[in-house]
């Protein structure tokens, strides 16, 4: 015959292992989809100005189970006035889903610099990057059946950095997640200024589900008019999203009601020992 401890510790299990038994999912790379980004930049120093212009897709360097979508560009030295201008932007998507986590990775930065004398009469960016059709699959990692219940939880990180001359900043990161025609969980951060914001985003999906990532950065930028500069003299920026997804299964009705008789008994061989 079991002591009262005995079957207080049997209980215990049995409740644990109830809700234990609830297997976990993952989330399975479909598609990699597109990125697409837009630089728009220019300076007018002494008179003359600088311009650039970039619109084009990002390269595809993906892997089964990963996503990497990246840009890097540079220009110049370029001499203008009594400045030599130089600068450059990185656009950068990676996704990881060839574990449990799936981590995701969205990079968005510029620089540009002057060195010499002269008078910046006026500067102006405009820096976009923009990501569709990245698509995950719910999939049971531990004999889940198809359209079991399972929650997705994201956590993750935005950071908005400023670097040089101030100005009006407008810095923007989005994440949508889609499911057909339907949003299930959204992370909208603006700012004007340097900012860090962590953010949790939850929802409920079923094993089978495909799910559609939407991400977007911009950043807009006016420097104020009428700025000498001497030496090297640099702006820059960066917005940056990193998180990770996890799944876990949500226990069947069934298995909360045997982790409750659990509990009772539990509670029920406490109260005895007690009198």
């Amino acid at each position: 015959m079991m002591t009262q401890p005995q079957s207080l510790a049997l209980a215990v299990l049995v409740s644990l292992g109830a809700l234990g038994s609830a297997q976990a999912a993952r989330l399975d790379l479909v598609s990699a989809g597109t990125a697409v980004d837009v630089i728009e930049q220019s300076a007018t120093v002494d008179g003359e100005t600088v311009s650039r212009s970039v619109s084009d897709a990002l390269a595809d360097d993906s892997t089964p189970g990963t996503v990497l979508l990246s840009d890097f560009q540079t220009h110049g030295p370029q001499g203008h006035a009594g400045l030599s201008v130089e600068g450059g932007h990185t656009h950068l998507v990676s996704l990881d889903a060839t574990s449990p986590r799936t981590a995701l990775t969205l990079d968005a930065s510029h620089v540009w610099s002057a060195t010499g004398q002269g008078l910046l009469d006026a500067y102006s960016l405009v820096q976009s990057l923009s990501v569709d059709g990245l698509t995950l699959r719910v999939s049971g990692d531990a004999g889940e059946t198809f359209g079991q219940l399972v929650h997705v939880q994201f956590d993750g990180t935005a950071d908005a950095l400023i670097n040089g001359l101030t100005g009006a900043h407008d810095l923007g990161l989005t994440l949508d997640v889609l499911r057909g025609g339907d949003t299930l969980a959204s992370f909208n951060g603006f700012w004007t200024a340097d900012a860090t914001e962590a953010f949790s985003l939850g929802f409920e999906a079923m094993v089978g589900d495909e799910l559609t990532l939407v991400l977007s950065a911009y950043q807009g930028f006016t420097t104020e008019p009428g700025r000498a500069l001497s030496g090297m003299t640099e702006l820059g920026g960066q917005l940056l999203l990193q998180g990770e997804f996890s799944v876990a299964a949500v226990p069947e009705p069934g298995t909360w009601g045997l982790a409750l008789a659990g509990l009772l008994v539990a509670s029920a061989a406490a109260r005895r020992r007690a009198r």
